[in-house]
């Protein structure tokens, strides 16, 4: 620093000094013509507005469609048939089958649904509450059996049903199967087992 202030008497700072060691770079400006054009024609897409204002309304959540960076698309529940793939891979751009982007979540479920679109849940609920309710208050009967109040012995003559023979009664009872016997349970004292004498060699051993 000394070398430095004796050498830039003159310079009162030793910032100053420093810029005046190192040289200056030129700087560089890039124009684009179509700046002013483009100033006064700013326009936003709606989907991203409605994007930002649902964002708004959740408390700065991202919606269940955007996960990690990434938007979540519908996943086909059927195996498309061939002339559907075949229409999908090489028909032309008009006549292709789109992507559904208009995937949104019920407000009364929570359910997946498309946009502007009946939830088939809700339907579903809907659909079984007031047919309980009809049959409630007796618009729609249920169908009774006649015969479902039969004496055991007169439904049997009524309905036989398939006849068995003796055979299938058997294979039935499964009383063909071989049975495997159950082991004898463990008991240490009655053990042999083998033991090397060093002068008699292998010696069986039976313990009482």
């Amino acid at each position: 620093m000394m070398s430095l202030a004796l050498r830039f008497g003159t310079v009162t700072s030793i910032q100053e000094a420093l810029w005046g060691v190192f040289p200056r770079l030129p700087s560089i400006t890039i124009r684009l013509g179509l700046q002013n054009r483009l100033g006064n024609q700013t326009t936003t897409d709606e989907r991203l507005q409605e994007l930002k204002e649902k964002i708004e309304e959740s408390g700065g959540e991202a919606p269940f469609m955007i996960d990690n960076g990434t938007i979540l698309k519908a996943v086909p529940k059927k195996k498309l048939s061939r002339a559907r793939r075949r229409k999908k891979l090489y028909a032309p751009g008009n006549k292709q089958v789109h992507p559904i982007n208009n995937i949104v979540r019920c407000s009364a479920c929570g359910s997946v649904k498309r946009s502007h679109f009946m939830c088939m849940n809700c339907f579903a609920e809907i659909k079984t509450f007031l047919k309980s309710l009809k049959r409630k208050n007796g618009i729609i009967k249920d169908t009774v059996n006649p015969q479902s109040d039969l004496n055991p012995l007169d439904e049997r003559v009524i309905y036989p049903g398939k006849f068995e023979t003796e055979h299938e009664r058997q294979l039935k009872a499964k009383e063909w199967v071989p049975k495997r016997e159950k082991p004898m349970p463990y008991n240490s004292t009655q053990v042999r087992h083998h033991k090397v004498h060093p002068k008699k060699g292998k010696v069986m051993v039976e313990l009482e």
